[in-house]
């Protein structure tokens, strides 16, 4: 561990269409509407303090703490980390995150927020503050509101160290280091993006999708594009669909006859599934049955582009600590580094576009079945393994 432990919480700019509920954390840090209004400090135990004001002010201050001797403790460390570092380059000694600390002690469904972790441990409420801020910069602030906004943000980080100090225990060094360097993933990235790799992938399947409802037409007998629409909307038509197709419809139990019915509405695990099938022509067939203009293949290369853009040709990798229930990583921010498609050449191009840095390699593995096998081992049923 570090010699000091530095408990911050920054206070952002926030609207009813511009918020991490829309957006991901990269595309809210990198926005041009993104404003820091001021960042709530405690340095170990010593009580917290409130920081706002002129940019210049707020960064001079950041900047003089001792961040080569301490630990940035958190509670969601992605965001604020990257605040930190990507506009002011601060590198703390080690990154702390209670948000990941609660995933791993309380499971992935307990409710991972600060106000429903400061319930369960009785160690004080969260406020409500922020919601006044809606729609808010920082100079829409009167005096009075700013000062009520500084104590809002400041309990946050008291109640922050508290977690830390009652979860810290549970905790081995190894995974206290594991969760610093996940996060050191998303906050310093180090892969790049072959920018025109990506680009010339992206044209192909655009050209592909000029002939798509014209293929589909003539594999539907359909006599125009609308009624491939309308074929693809209903879902007995659809299903039947698939069947000539080889692929079995997805099943579910409907909520409200109790009956097995289809599982083709866009939330449904099912139809997800279809979305990512390893047939190209079935994606096509959900987007179009979905209304939307890009397959998945489609919406990853675009946004590994858009994040390459914002980041300086720079990827940063999201990736959330103890994110499914048995403890292993879970994708973030609308992309899964741990499922870019593999077995199709063509589909490659994700993963053949993520650049090492000059004097390093990638290196592309696969812990195939890994759960299954590490339970049959701790089992030892060694010849399942």
């Amino acid at each position: 561990m570090a010699e000091h432990i530095i408990t911050l919480d920054f206070e952002t700019y926030y609207d009813t269409k511009f918020s991490l509920s829309r957006l991901t954390t990269e595309e809210y840090i990198r926005d041009n509407q993104f404003d820091v209004i001021g960042v709530g400090i405690k340095i170990d135990s010593d009580p917290a303090y409130w920081v706002s004001g002129p940019s210049d002010v707020l960064n001079k201050h950041l900047l003089s703490l001792p961040w080569k001797e301490s630990s940035l403790l958190c509670h969601n460390t992605m965001f604020d980390g990257a605040i930190l570092q990507w506009f002011l380059k601060v590198q703390p000694r080690l990154y702390l995150d209670t948000l990941c600390m609660a995933r791993a002690i309380h499971g992935v469904d307990a409710g991972g927020s600060l106000a429903k972790l400061a319930k369960r441990y009785e160690i004080g409420e969260k406020g409500d503050e922020v919601i006044n801020a809606k729609g808010k910069r920082k100079v829409d602030f009167s005096p009075e509101e700013l000062e009520r906004y500084g104590e809002y943000c400041k309990n946050d980080v008291e109640l922050t160290y508290q977690l830390f100090t009652k979860m810290a225990g549970k905790f081995q060094q190894s995974e206290i280091n594991l969760i610093d360097l996940t996060l050191r993933m998303f906050i310093h990235p180090m892969f790049y993006v072959d920018d025109d790799l990506l680009h010339e992938r992206l044209q192909d399947l655009r050209d592909e999708k000029l002939n798509l409802l014209g293929s589909l037409k003539e594999k539907l007998n359909c006599a125009s594009e609308e009624e491939v629409r309308q074929k693809l909307a209903s879902n007995s038509k659809f299903a039947e669909t698939l069947r000539e197709l080889g692929v079995e419809p997805p099943m579910k139990e409907s909520p409200r006859t109790g009956k097995q019915t289809y599982a083709l509405a866009k939330n449904d695990e099912g139809f997800i599934e279809l979305t990512e099938h390893e047939d190209t022509f079935i994606q096509h067939l959900c987007a179009v049955r979905l209304g939307t203009k890009s397959t998945i293949e489609e919406s990853r290369i675009e946004r590994f582009i858009e994040v390459g853009r914002r980041n300086k040709g720079k990827l940063p990798i999201p990736l959330k600590y103890y994110g499914a229930h048995t403890g292993r990583w879970a994708g973030s921010d609308k992309v899964n580094f741990q499922n870019l498609p593999s077995r199709d050449k063509k589909k490659k191009t994700l993963k053949n576009a993520v650049i090492a840095p000059e004097g390093y390699m990638v290196i592309n593995c696969d812990s195939s079945q890994i759960e299954a096998r590490v339970l049959a081992w701790l089992a030892g049923q060694d010849d399942v393994v």
